[in-house]
Parts: C-alpha cells; sequence; structure tokens
C-alpha cells in the first residue's frame, strides 16, 4: 500500500481495507513460517550430520557398513517424522498467505502467487524424494550391490540427490517471494544470497553422489576389481550422501530465517502505526457519550408526568351480588368479583 507524500510512516508497508480492522493474515502466514523454517533448520542440522557422518565414517573404516547403516536407518526414522510435521506447519503457512495475498497491494500478491507455486513444485520433488530414500533404506541397499552385475538401483541415490537438490531450491525461491515486497530493503541482498546458496551446495552434494555412482558401476561391471566390502562402502556413501543437499541448505535457512525475523518486525511496526492513526470506534453508535458530572448536577429537576383521571364507575342503581355483595351492572348475569350467577 503506497503511503502518501509526507505521511511520517511511508517506511513500513501498510494493509489495505479491512485487514487493517483485524490481525492481517499475511503478518500470521510470516510467524508461522518461521517455526517451518526453524524445522528446516533442525531438519538440515540432522540432515548434514548424517550425511558427512556416512561419507567419512566409509572411507575411513571400510568395516564400519553394517553399523553404519543401522545409525542412518535411525537418524532417517527421525528425519521423517520432522519432515511431516514441517509439511503440515508449512502447508497452514502458505493457506494464511494465500488467503491474505491482497492485503499489502498488488505486488505482493504477484510475488505471494510465485511463492505458493514455488512452494507446491518443492513440495512435490522432496516428497519424491524421502519415498526413494525410505525405499533405498529397507530394500535398495541390497539391490545395489547384488549379484555382480550393474543393477537399477545403483543410480536410485543420485535420482534421490537430484530431486532433494531440486526440492530444497524450489523452496528457498519460495521463502524468497513469499516476503519480496515487504520486507527491509536493506535484507534484499541476505534473501537473494541465500536463495543462490541453497542450490549451489546441493550441486555440491550431486557431485559427490554422481562420483560414487560412476565408481559402483565401475566395480560392478568388473567384479575382479571389488575387493573385499568394497561395493558396501560406496553403498553407504551413496546413501548418506543423499542427504547433504537438504544438509548444505541450512546455510540458507538460517540466512532466511534473520529476514523473516525482520519482516515480521516490520509488518507488526506498521499496523500498530496505522491503528494508532485511526480514529477511537463507538462500541454503540446508538448512545451518545456520557455527560460530565457536573453538568448532571446543575441541570434542572424533572417535573413530574401529568396523571389522566380514571374515568368514573359506571352506575349500579343498588344491583348487588347476592352471594359476595358487590355492587355490578344490574344487566350483568354473573359477578365479575366471585364469578356467581345473578340471574337467569
Amino acid at each position: 500500500m503506497a503511503a502518501p507524500p509526507g505521511y511520517p510512516y511511508a517506511a513500513v508497508p501498510m494493509p489495505y481495507m479491512p485487514a487493517v480492522l483485524v490481525k492481517p493474515e499475511t503478518v500470521s502466514g510470516i510467524r508461522t513460517y518461521q517455526i517451518g523454517l526453524v524445522l528446516d533448520i533442525v531438519f538440515g542440522l540432522f540432515a548434514l550430520i548424517i550425511g558427512l557422518s556416512a561419507v567419512s565414517v566409509s572411507l575411513s573404516d571400510p568395516n564400519a557398513g553394517l553399523s553404519l547403516a543401522a545409525m542412518i536407518g535411525a537418524a532417517a526414522c527421525g528425519l521423517m517424522i520432522v519432515f511431516v510435521i514441517n509439511f503440515i506447519v508449512s502447508l497452514m503457512s502458505v493457506m494464511k498467505m494465500h488467503q491474505g495475498a491482497d492485503e499489502y497491494g498488488p505486488e505482493h500478491a504477484k510475488y505471494a502467487s510465485r511463492g505458493v507455486l514455488f512452494k507446491w513444485a518443492g513440495t512435490a520433488l522432496s516428497t519424491m524424494a524421502v519415498v526413494l530414500v525410505v525405499y533405498l533404506l529397507l530394500f535398495g541397499t541390497f539391490q545395489i550391490a547384488t549379484g555382480g552385475q550393474v543393477q537399477p538401483t545403483a543410480f536410485v541415490p543420485l535420482l534421490v540427490t537430484i530431486f532433494w537438490t531440486a526440492g530444497v531450491t524450489c523452496k528457498g525461491q519460495m521463502y524468497r517471494h513469499m516476503v519480496r515486497a515487504l520486507q527491509p530493503p536493506e535484507v534484499r541482498f541476505r534473501a537473494d544470497l541465500a536463495s543462490i546458496l541453497i542450490p549451489c551446495l546441493g550441486l555440491a552434494g550431486i557431485a559427490v553422489v554422481g562420483f560414487a555412482t560412476i565408481r559402483l558401476v565401475a566395480l560392478l561391471q568388473n567384479p575382479s576389481l571389488i575387493g573385499p566390502g568394497e561395493a558396501a562402502q560406496i553403498t553407504q556413501i551413496l546413501i548418506g550422501g543423499t542427504f547433504l543437499p537438504p544438509g548444505f541448505a541450512l546455510v540458507g535457512y538460517i540466512l532466511f530465517l534473520s529476514v523473516y525475523l525482520r519482516t515480521s518486525d516490520r509488518l507488526s511496526r506498521g499496523l500498530a502505526q496505522v491503528h494508532s492513526t485511526m480514529p477511537m470506534m463507538q462500541m454503540w453508535p446508538a448512545y451518545g457519550p456520557p455527560a460530565p458530572a457536573a453538568t448532571l448536577a446543575q441541570s434542572p429537576p424533572v417535573s413530574p408526568l401529568p396523571t389522566t383521571p380514571l374515568p368514573p364507575a359506571p352506575p349500579t342503581d343498588g344491583a348487588r351480588c347476592p352471594q359476595c355483595g358487590q355492587p355490578m351492572r344490574p344487566e350483568a348475569v354473573f359477578c365479575m368479583n366471585c364469578g356467581a350467577r345473578a340471574r337467569t
């Protein structure tokens, strides 16, 4: 929302009506995205530990294949739980941002729509990567180095790494576009840098897994070159290397978290300034403000309302009820006091 020239609060975004009357969905969505970024950081940290540990341990101790596989499997189960929780939080965030896309003008609506597209693309790619990782952990390890020949499963780790790199790249673009029109100008470079670092570091993971894949294929094509435990060692490098792209994305997520914190603070200040300039609304507009006590004390007394005299009682001509003795009309059949029959 563009502020008029000379407006004292032109440095912060102002929400459009009616979002200004209540808490805008955009502000709630950005704060929910902060929780999602924290979960992404946790996921990336554990993925980085798994990936680097698998590569380093496999290279230093070829006989640690079984224990390393158990460690990767146990850690991957925890990562899947974090992935599901993060998916739910991210879905809530993108729904709020989509509902409030028009709260801060057409420029923000344009960038928010792009962010929603990147969200769904990244979710689809990351989900495919997670499914393939689970397949590798359950069945693929035994099929890669079985039979002394090249199995199609040998190329699955490389495919997983490519999917995961594309998924975190789309997620970085989602984080970049969702606050593109709202973030402080001084942190725009930080958001751009984070969106570039995520795919570049993911390419490093693809390079590691690709080199291990080429080495494994060469060994499987020449079984005589395979030393004791060498195929299992390369297999563990392949499986551990698939966790490198989301692990390396940790750097970008930390940068994005700082951007979202600054953006959330900026929007909160803008919303508070808008509310401070709005006139006080009457809760009951049909009633005027209460009069001061001094005015009430000086007001003249109110004269009593004039009373209307009652109509005279109807003539009775001496007729009375034979049972209770109350006067009654001569033409009345029943007494109005006790209900007794006066005449037949």
